[in-house]
């Protein structure tokens, strides 16, 4: 089984922590145009942590020199592609994005308390099995993206807690 990595990048705007998404370029062959996190397959062996961290520089230009800090959160798998997905979650202490328009087509800033807010909606896909989605106004992540978040949100934020470097309330 393939795997990939992807880091679950927070940042903090006036004092709360967000959740960094991008919305895939509608171009790619795969999953196009849609809600996801910086990531992608592992190449050559690598670590999946440097998978993550090389894929966040190349499809949203953030050095691994921004990141405060980072926490392995619990893998998934891709229902469509089958692929093994390992997410790591990671401060950035900079907001400077340089966006690769052949991957991603914008960022997506939401406060992570909208994801405890909101409840996840089970979907039913054409092979019949479930997946989740969070719907917002003009926004709706779904898949193994929504997994993630659905299945790590308490522990982000206890991460980031313990991080020191965000007040969480």
């Amino acid at each position: 089984m393939k795997k990939a990595a992807v880091i679950v990048p927070v940042v903090s705007l006036e004092d709360e922590p967000y959740l960094i998404l991008t919305r895939r370029s509608r171009k790619l062959k795969s999953h196009p145009g849609q809600i996801s996190f910086p990531g992608g397959i592992r190449e050559n062996g690598e670590e999946l942590l440097e998978t993550a961290l090389r894929e966040m520089e190349e499809e949203i230009g953030v050095s691994r020199d921004n990141v405060l800090f980072v926490h392995s959160l619990k893998m998934t798998e891709t229902l469509m592609s089958r692929i093994e997905v390992h997410p790591f979650l990671a401060l950035l202490n900079k907001r400077e994005f340089v966006l690769n328009r052949n991957e991603v087509e914008v960022i997506i800033f939401v406060k992570l308390s909208l994801f405890q807010q909101t409840k996840e909606e089970v979907i039913l896909l054409p092979s019949g099995e479930e997946t989740i989605r969070y719907r917002f106004p003009g926004l709706v992540v779904w898949g193994a993206t929504a997994r993630i978040i659905a299945g790590s949100i308490d522990e982000i934020l206890k991460k980031l807690s313990e991080s020191g470097y965000i007040n969480i309330i």
